[in-house]
């Protein structure tokens, strides 16, 4: 007979495979430890971080394990159970077996019994007592297979319970492995939120830096408010003084009242000398013209008043009440020659609306001084000004303006101005990003002289000569095509083409006329060759390089599309 259920699992609990418990006694387990999804707070989320990838390694271990255990266990299980299913059905075959031959001796006996009653013959009871001493024999023989099938029917229950205990103690593996897979996901979302941390904590970081960037922006318009509320200051005295004078003025004029009667009879002499001074206003607005003109043609254009009375008095006689020679909206930027807030009391006397350094009004007249200005704000108002006209004056050249109430940019040479700001450094930071000036107008549309030399004898133009094209033959790579756009905004002596007029209207090497000249070029070619769609697509692209490269609002111009 072959071993039996009971020592097929004690070796095989012997070797490993199985761990066998005595009644009474609980089966171990081994669970893997809890990970925590809250990181300490001493510790930072770089450690911490380093922390949950070690247990992740120790728990993928020891699920590893469990696995090859469950797999080890239900393996020798379905072996036990099918070496117990074999025995089971060959203890049934022999005791069914025994059952038959247990019920026809039992048959045989009673049969026996009936025929020795029946039959009281000596002889034939001995022999009928023989063959029952036989059957006494064979039950007897019978009787001990059917203590065997109880032992092996006491050894089956035996074995089915140590195997239920094994399933106990599988569905115990099962749960840990359950745990094991709980405790996975519980340390992937610990992992997740973790990453999260790190990326709020990025996100906090930055969103400090664009804190303390705006304190400090908000800290220097502290001080230009704290500026300008001693400025304020300063005019609140002055009404106060005003109140003060007003009141006087009161009491001058209940006592003025006499003196009307009194004065009434000189008005019409100063009606006379009124004419008089208007006629000798109109000969010094003519000499101011004049001179304007002399003192740009000089070698120091720069003119400084010293005296603030004077300048007081030069503009005290402008009157333009339908704002036919400038707007009454102006903006002051900077200082110089005259403080910025003297000038500010000078154009409100005359009826101004002045904004200083900065405003979201839509304002054309900019004034700027020498000293304390900002590049962003006159770049922020040349924004605001895009495809509008623009005017931007120094202090000196608007209090010539108030003074022969004419604009010097309408009426003087422009050689004559450039000479004029030379030097202002407000100006020169303007013409290092080839701004405009003295034109006020913004210029929307192409040049004048744009569509010449495409159907006269010579069709190229200075930037085809260059070596610029689009043809497919040619094949000339996008890289290529933008070191050739480059090359011709920087070459000094473009190659000359069709006339003396075609060329200068090109312009000077690295200037806004020859940036508007050559995109309004590549964008004519785009509307002449519209039907070929390749060349039109590599035009276009060009362009759009050129306009992210090279073009400023502060060019005043409009681009081409």
């Amino acid at each position: 007979m072959s071993e039996s259920l009971q020592e097929q699992l004690a070796r095989l609990a012997r070797s490993g495979g199985l761990q066998t418990n005595s009644p009474g006694q609980s089966t171990h387990q081994q669970t893997p430890p809890a990970v925590s999804s809250k990181a300490h707070g001493s510790e930072s989320p770089t450690n911490s971080y380093e922390a949950l990838i070690l247990e992740i390694e120790r728990l993928r271990t020891a699920n590893t394990q469990l696995v090859a255990e469950l797999n080890s266990a239900k393996a020798n299980q379905n072996a036990v159970l099918s070496q117990l299913q074999g025995q089971y059905d060959d203890v049934l075959a022999r005791l069914q077996t025994a059952e038959t031959s247990n019920g026809l001796l039992a048959e045989d006996n009673l049969q026996l019994n009936r025929e020795l009653t029946e039959l009281p013959d000596k002889n034939l009871i001995l022999r009928w007592r023989e063959k029952a001493i036989r059957a006494d024999a064979i039950i007897r023989e019978a009787d001990d297979p059917m203590d065997l099938l109880q032992k092996a029917r006491l050894q089956l229950d035996e074995d089915r319970a140590a195997f239920e205990a094994d399933l106990v103690r599988l569905e115990a593996l099962d749960e840990a492995t359950a745990k094991l897979s709980a405790a996975q996901r519980e340390l992937a979302e610990s992992q997740a939120k973790n990453r999260l941390r790190i990326i709020d904590s990025e996100r906090s970081e930055k969103k400090l830096t664009v804190k303390r960037a705006r304190l400090e922006k908000l800290s220097n318009e502290l001080s230009d408010l704290q500026a300008r509320v001693g400025h304020f200051r300063g005019i609140e005295k002055a009404l106060r003084s005003l109140e003060d004078e007003h009141t006087k003025v009161t009491r001058l004029y209940e006592a003025g009242k006499t003196r009307i009667r009194n004065l009434t009879a000189e008005r019409d002499q100063a009606l006379q000398s009124q004419s008089s001074a208007e006629a000798s206003a109109k000969k010094v607005s003519r000499d101011l013209k004049d001179a304007l003109n002399k003192l740009a043609s000089t070698q120091d254009g720069e003119v400084i008043i010293r005296s603030f009375e004077t300048v007081q008095w030069l503009v005290s006689q402008f009157e333009d009440p339908y704002e036919r020679v400038v707007p009454k909206q102006v903006l002051l930027v900077g200082d110089g020659p005259w403080p910025i807030d003297n000038f500010t009391e000078l154009l409100l006397e005359i009826g101004f609306e002045v904004w200083q350094n900065g405003c979201d009004a839509d304002i054309e007249i900019v004034i700027v001084g020498r000293e304390n200005w900002s590049e962003s704000v006159i770049d922020f108002q040349i924004e605001e000004r895009d495809g509008e006209s623009l005017r931007v004056y120094p202090q000196e050249l608007f209090v010539m303006l108030l003074a022969m109430q004419a604009d010097p940019l309408e009426i003087a040479d422009p050689e004559f101005l450039l000479k004029f700001v030379d030097g202002h450094p407000v100006f020169e930071y303007l013409f290092n990003q080839e701004f405009p000036w003295p034109e006020t107008a913004f210029e929307d549309g192409p040049p004048a002289a744009v569509g010449e030399g495409f159907d006269g004898e010579d069709a190229s133009s200075p930037l085809y000569k260059m070596g610029y094209s689009v043809a497919q033959q040619v094949a000339l790579t996008p890289s290529r095509r933008h070191d050739l756009l480059e090359e011709t905004y920087a070459e000094e002596s473009l190659p000359w083409c069709i006339s003396d007029e075609y060329m200068e209207d090109w312009g000077e090497a690295n200037s806004r006329k020859r940036l508007r000249r050559i995109a309004w070029h590549l964008h004519l070619m785009t509307k002449r060759f519209k039907r070929h769609m390749e060349a039109v697509a590599r035009w276009e692209s060009d362009l759009d390089w050129l306009k992210r490269t090279y073009y400023k609002p502060i060019h005043r111009f409009r681009w081409p599309s």
